[in-house]
């Protein structure tokens, strides 16, 4: 049985590896912004660090600012003005801080919550669900039903999915264990699991998706 000091030492070792994966994740998302649409990207890279700042601590301004300039090098005009660019890393990070990850997540922490929050940075913005109707994902500029082959399940499955492969990529480069990531995987090929996920994100009040009472 763990000592209280090992599960100290695991619980610190697995808040920083979820730090760094989500870091990770947020250069990669730069390195994609250019090939889509780089105002959304940069936001969306900036709110992924800026939910893990608590977790960062002293490590956060140095993150922030190779980010910003990776971010300068690589997507500045003709593509992105440098107001554009500071406006969408501020109004990133400022959503981020609005709902930080805890300085101290537990393995078991990594549940439905957790996925439901992972799944809202991913494609929060792109569902909604409405009464009578069910869910709509965000598609050629217009709200299109989805529930392509598993309904909304299948859309948490495959953002998931794009996680965990970009936190692979980064516990290679990093080191690390990756026990989490091996229960996670087994996590979301449940689709009962899943369903758990999905009545969380309906709670609009916590977790921001859109719910439609009338489309008229």
């Amino acid at each position: 049985m763990a000592s209280d000091f090992e599960k100290w030492v695991l619980e610190e070792t697995l808040t920083a590896e979820i730090a760094n994966c989500l870091v990770y994740e947020a250069f990669k998302k730069i390195e994609n912004a250019a090939k889509t649409n780089p105002y959304p990207s940069v936001f969306d890279a900036f709110l992924t660090i800026g939910r893990v700042k608590a977790i960062l601590g002293d490590r956060f301004e140095e993150v922030r600012l190779r980010l910003y300039q990776k971010a300068k090098n690589e997507l500045l005009a003709p593509i992105f003005s440098e107001v554009e660019l500071k406006n969408a890393a501020e109004s990133g990070i400022r959503c981020g801080e609005w709902r930080s990850l805890p300085v101290k997540i537990r393995k078991q922490s990594i549940h439905y919550g957790f996925v439901a929050e992972m799944v809202c940075m991913e494609v929060g913005r792109l569902i909604r669900y409405v009464a009578g109707v069910g869910w709509e994902v965000w598609e050629d500029r217009a709200w299109r039903k989805w529930p392509g082959k598993s309904g909304i399940i299948g859309l948490i499955y495959e953002a998931m999915r794009r996680k965990i492969n970009i936190w692979r990529e980064a516990l290679d480069d990093f080191g690390g264990i990756e026990g989490w990531l091996i229960e996670l995987e087994k996590n979301i090929s449940d689709p009962e699991w899943l369903s758990k996920v999905e009545e969380l994100l309906l709670r609009a009040d916590y977790f921001g998706v859109q719910i439609v009472i009338d489309v008229n």
